[in-house]
């Protein structure tokens, strides 16, 4: 007779999501749901906070929601690292999908290593905060069976960085939430729009620079669609300076199906971006049919792919000249729609999940020896300054 498979107990630990889930909390919500559905005899439980569960209470009655109650990051950082180790013999295995894993874990170990921010543009942060990042990256990883990250720019970039993660490298290419539009093109677009967390990395300034120049003449409005970050003080200046006040609307977080309705009758997206580990809101415009203007670099040239209008990193020129190219040639937008629902239909949640899976199946039947040969502690390869641990 053949066995029957095991009914694994798996932790899925996405404790530092926000509120409304942004890049990586709908990472983590489309794998469980696939997970979900496709091993029915396995128990998922979600560590995350209070707030971020309640994204997560719908989705199945099958899902064990274990919500943490401290509003404070550093407060969920020590209770993760110092309290929580000594609750996971009743798992398997722990999935962190939020780029730091445990320190030290009792069971095998995955973490999800979406990009490297804190070694690729480290004025990001302050030097402690960074120091903390790099270090938590580092020993996480080396304590991991597995790493997984979702672009082969990010790859490139956790080799050059954290070289001692090298052999636990896998690349799952993310999905896409959005079905492929039926609307191959319209012809009353109007708007362009900017889609991530307000922060400095995203680039936004550049964005509304050339927009200024683009309205002045041409008219349009621009929709910035995003949470609130950090260092972006300067932006009502910047508006006042520039003189669009009046032709910008920031518009918050949005609802997924308001983001489908507004993509599928804008302009264009922008997507100014220094660096992105590898660019979400570009496939999930192209899925709704929207045509997508890019700095090219990092991850958004798999973003991407043939279907963007790329412009130099920093160049307003460029970016604006793309501006014009999208408004007035008539060509140019039916054939940046068609080449973009072609190239985010190779974005799958359905892949992603299954290729997941596969990899919570090597490391599950794994030997304790293979376990302890891959999570070598600090004595292990690598010095510290492979990852500032």
């Amino acid at each position: 007779m053949p066995e029957t498979p095991r009914a694994h107990k798996i932790c899925v630990n996405a404790l530092f999501l926000q509120p409304h889930l942004g890049g990586i909390g709908n990472y983590c919500f489309k794998l469980l749901e696939h997970f979900l559905d496709a091993r029915p005899e396995w128990t998922f439980t979600l560590l995350t906070t209070k707030d971020a569960a309640e994204n997560f209470r719908g989705l199945s009655p099958r899902l064990k929601i274990r919500s943490v109650p401290l509003s404070s990051r550093n407060a969920r950082l020590i209770f993760f690292h110092t309290m929580f180790p000594f609750q996971l013999r009743a798992f398997d295995l722990i999935h962190s999908v939020g780029n730091m894993g445990l320190a030290f874990s009792p069971i095998p170990q995955i973490i999800t290593l979406h990009d490297v921010y804190e070694r690729v543009s480290p004025e990001r942060f302050g030097a402690l905060k960074r120091f903390l990042m790099a270090g938590l990256i580092s020993a996480s990883g080396r304590r991991s069976a597995k790493v997984i990250t979702g672009s082969q720019n990010s790859r490139r970039d956790i080799e050059k960085f954290y070289p001692h993660l090298s052999e636990k490298l896998e690349v799952v290419p993310y999905g896409c939430k959005f079905p492929a539009s039926k609307d191959v093109f319209n012809t009353g677009r109007k708007n362009f729009v900017f889609v991530g967390t307000l922060e400095p990395g995203k680039n936004l300034p550049l964005a509304l620079r050339a927009f200024a120049r683009f309205h002045r003449q041409h008219g349009e409005r621009f929709l910035v669609i995003g949470a609130e970050g950090w260092n972006q003080s300067h932006l009502p200046v910047l508006l006042s300076e520039l003189g669009i006040q009046s032709a910008v609307d920031f518009l918050g977080f949005v609802s997924d199906s308001r983001l489908q309705e507004i993509l599928g009758s804008a302009r264009a997206l922008i997507q100014p971006s220094n660096y992105e580990g590898f660019g979400l809101p570009v496939i999930e415009a192209m899925a709704c049919a929207c045509p997508v203007i890019s700095a090219r670099n990092s991850g958004l040239l798999e973003a991407g792919g043939d279907a963007a209008l790329f412009f130099e990193t920093g160049d307003e020129q460029g970016l604006y000249e793309h501006m014009l190219g999208i408004k007035y040639d008539p060509a140019l937008g039916p054939d940046c729609v068609r080449k973009g629902l072609a190239h985010a239909a190779k974005f799958t949640w359905e892949a992603a999940g299954a290729t997941t899976l596969r990899i919570y199946d090597e490391v599950l039947s794994a030997t304790p020896a293979d376990f302890t040969s891959a999570t070598r502690g600090f004595a292990g390869r690598g010095n510290a300054h492979e990852g500032g641990a």
